[in-house]
């Protein structure tokens, strides 16, 4: 980051009630070159003892707070992706099975049990994709928690630190995109479901079996489905840690503007300093 740029302006006021004699003018007008180098100093000491809660201090702590982000992030998502795995491949392979029943019964009771069959076989391949896919990947989090480690061994910078903090807006931007994929997978199991339970009761060459058989699977369908709609509107663990990070992370050089009052005191008279920084 670069240094910033400062300006600071003095008020001086002249003390009251005090007689300007020609002497005292004369060696006020023979000292004003050493009054105005004198009163820039005095204000600036004032100024710059107030506690610097930018600079080093800031990248310390940011790098503190993103570090236990971060961790917790790697944490909670293979957590959760673990479940989702699991949920996929379990809830594929019965839908699979569902399916080639289905399919494959030599007597099929009508074009109903049919199309049950495709339906399943095609939501039961979605799932088991999804379930093998979240199974096998390594996630974002875990590798950028890893490169974070090791760069911390080093030291961050403030290069180092803006790096990973937009990979963590990245990552929590990529995150919603997911929650709303998931939240249309949920809304298409929960219509599917309703699609079964309303046309369950129609045809007429269809078994008491059949028909109890089409009420549960069609009820489990929108159960679960509405379920993982409901889900979906749940922050990630990416966007929780982004959002932890924005509300906890201290102010950078060069982020926002700054300003300050100090006294300032010199030959002449005292007054009031005002610095700032942008």
């Amino acid at each position: 980051m670069h240094p910033t740029s400062t300006w600071l302006l003095t008020l001086t006021l002249l003390w009251a009630g005090v007689p300007a004699t020609p002497a005292r003018a004369q060696a006020a007008a023979g000292d004003a070159s050493d009054t105005a180098e004198g009163d820039v100093p005095v204000a600036a000491d004032v100024i710059a003892d107030a506690p610097d809660m930018r600079g080093p201090d800031a990248v310390a702590h940011n790098a503190e707070l993103l570090d236990a982000l971060l961790e917790r992030s790697v944490e909670q998502t293979i957590r959760e992706e673990k479940f989702g795995a699991a949920a996929g491949i379990m809830g594929g392979s019965i839908l699979l099975g569902l399916g080639a029943w289905r399919l494959i019964e030599k007597d099929p009771g009508s074009q109903y049990s049919r199309g049950l069959g495709v339906m399943f076989m095609t939501l039961g391949m979605a799932d088991l994709t999804l379930g093998v896919f979240a199974a096998t990947r390594i996630p974002q989090e875990k590798r950028r928690f890893t490169r974070w480690e090791r760069a911390r061994q080093d030291g961050i910078t403030e290069v180092e630190l803006a790096h990973f903090e937009g990979e963590l807006q990245a990552s929590q931007e990529i995150r919603q995109g997911e929650r709303l994929l998931l939240r249309w997978g949920g809304l298409t199991h929960a219509l599917a479901g309703a699609v079964v339970l309303a046309f369950t009761p129609i045809p007429d060459s269809m078994t008491g079996a059949d028909r109890v058989s089409g009420y549960i699977i069609g009820g489990l369908f929108f159960a679960i489905g509405m379920g993982t709609f409901g889900a979906s509107f749940r922050d990630t663990p990416s966007e929780k840690a982004w959002q932890d990070y924005n509300a906890k992370k201290k102010p950078m050089p060069g982020h926002e503007f700054q300003w300050g009052v100090a006294p300032s005191v010199s030959r002449q008279g005292a007054g009031i300093s005002f610095g700032g920084t942008f």
